[in-house]
């Protein structure tokens, strides 16, 4: 754990290419509680910018529009990472996609690593898609090309 950083790293931009675990949390309006949920098609386009694709029905989209501050935890550079930014609506339903998914891009205010003293993590977690193979590369391709061309 050390000073927080302003942006992502190189090695967590090349993480955050749609194959990682990510987990997502916001803060639901009403309630004032922590709504939750775990993200697979997440690509850092860039060292301040993140996008991700969710269901288009997903409550995330209604708690982001009115309160757009977020974070994002992801295991990575053999640490446990906290991203916090400002999240927006790109496209309530993204185009040349197969399934209805909307697209969030958020914008990076700060990244914290948030491992436990004298932690390291030695193996990140691995994770399967249990549908059709062929169309999980499907599925992948038309959202990480929607998403790379908004």
């Amino acid at each position: 754990m050390g000073k927080p950083l302003t942006e992502l790293t190189p090695e967590m931009v090349d993480i955050l290419q749609g194959k990682t675990v990510v987990l997502l949390q916001a803060v639901e309006p009403e309630s004032q509680t922590i709504y939750s949920t775990a993200l697979s098609w997440v690509y850092a386009i860039d060292q301040q910018t993140i996008r991700y694709a969710i269901d288009h029905k997903s409550q995330f989209i209604r708690i982001l529009e009115e309160n757009p501050n977020i974070v994002l935890h992801f295991i990575g550079c053999e640490s446990v990472f906290r991203v916090a930014g400002k999240a927006k609506l790109r496209a309530a339903k993204a185009e040349d996609v197969s399934i209805n998914l909307a697209l969030i891009e958020v914008k990076v205010e700060e990244v914290r690593d948030i491992i436990f003293f004298g932690g390291k993590i030695t193996t990140d977690p691995a994770f399967i898609k249990t549908y059709d193979e062929k169309l999980i590369e499907k599925l992948d391709r038309e959202v990480g090309q929607a998403i790379h061309r908004l």
